[in-house]
């Protein structure tokens, strides 16, 4: 699954991953798990969702996405004015409380994001096949200092009744995945009604799961 696919995806509009709605796990539980200290949350393969005007009304976003359309429709769509500048290989769409570098994410330096004190990730590490998310984890941890705290939310279902995009993501995985990591198991979603994003699956069941995950003391 290379860059070409997901371009594909946005010229065609063909976004049956995107959630038309905050998502509820996130409005359930990110703002009860926030710290005063907190000021900056980086999402990672953010698309154009609306999960990041949510997170601005708290604190600071940065999106990396690798769509110029998924960029541009998420300030048009939010009806936010947004300044445009080059910044090395990334566009920079920015707003005063939100900034979204357009490119490669695996190109992007932790260095050229500011402290982060919250990683979201709804849709990213589950968009990538198994063959991928190590090489996604690795480069994410660049981004982790001794505060940060990733909201990780994963999706399970029965991995041979579906193939992907979304990929199942299982406990175990996690636990793989972020060796060496603080895993704490925070809540699950039964989907009864099959209902992902904008698609419905032929599934036995379907759950989402969320983890917060962080470095080790």
């Amino acid at each position: 699954m290379d860059n070409s696919f997901w371009h594909k995806c946005w010229e065609r509009n063909t976004l049956g991953f995107h959630q038309r709605d905050v998502h509820p796990l996130l409005s359930q539980y990110f703002e009860q798990l926030t710290l005063p200290s907190d000021r900056h949350v980086f999402v990672p393969l953010c698309g154009k969702t609306l999960d990041m005007a949510y997170l601005a009304r708290f604190m600071q976003v940065t999106g990396s996405e690798l769509s110029d359309i998924a960029c541009k429709d998420f300030f048009l769509e939010n009806n936010i004015e947004y300044q445009k500048q080059t910044l090395g290989a990334f566009e920079q769409y920015s707003c005063p409380q939100l900034s979204l570098l357009q490119g490669d994410f695996f190109q992007l330096s932790s260095k050229a994001v500011d402290s982060i004190d919250w990683i979201y990730d709804r849709a990213a590490l589950i968009a990538l096949p198994a063959s991928m998310q190590q090489q996604y984890v690795e480069h994410l941890k660049t981004f982790f200092s001794a505060q940060t705290r990733l909201f990780l939310v994963t999706v399970e279902f029965p991995k041979e009744q579906l193939n992907g995009p979304p990929f199942a993501v299982t406990e175990t995985d996690v636990k793989s995945l972020f060796s060496g990591y603080n895993i704490e198991y925070i809540a699950k979603n039964e989907i009864k009604d099959k209902q992902f994003a904008q698609r419905t699956f032929e599934v036995d069941y379907l759950l989402e799961k969320l983890y917060i995950i962080s470095l080790e003391n």
